[in-house]
């Protein structure tokens, strides 16, 4: 008597990975967090060697800001990316700390400021492409 082997595939449902989710749709979801603005005007200008470039343009003045993103662990460190001026990484023990953690299909970024407070925003993954 013969047997037969029946394979069959099965189907998971993984949650996304931080490694599945790029620096750019972090940046964008960290500069929209950091300057409550809308997540949805952020524009990923490139990512190159693992910096985020992002930048918006603010409604009520018509101005340009850019900024760059890179990631450290959980801990997403940025600096002013504009013409005119390009800031420091914000690195000091003074300045905010900002982390991000995949929810699903969310990302969601914490601000952690030097007197203990913090604040956290969710956005689509979606919506970060």
């Amino acid at each position: 008597m013969k047997k037969l082997l029946l394979i069959v595939p099965l189907v998971f449902t993984v949650p996304v990975q931080a490694s599945e989710v790029s620096v750019g749709q972090i940046c964008k979801a960290a500069s929209a967090a950091m300057f409550g603005r809308d997540h949805k005007i952020m524009q990923l200008d490139k990512v190159e060697s693992g910096i985020a470039y992002v930048h918006y343009t603010r409604q009520i003045d018509g101005t340009r800001w850019a900024l760059k993103c890179k990631l450290i662990g959980d801990q997403v460190m940025w600096a002013s990316d504009n013409p005119d001026s390009s800031g420091r990484w914000r690195d000091d023990p003074a300045d905010s700390t900002v982390k991000y953690t995949i929810d699903g299909n969310k990302i969601i970024i914490t601000e952690l400021y030097s007197d203990g407070s913090s604040t956290t925003n969710a956005y689509p993954l979606k919506q970060l492409k």
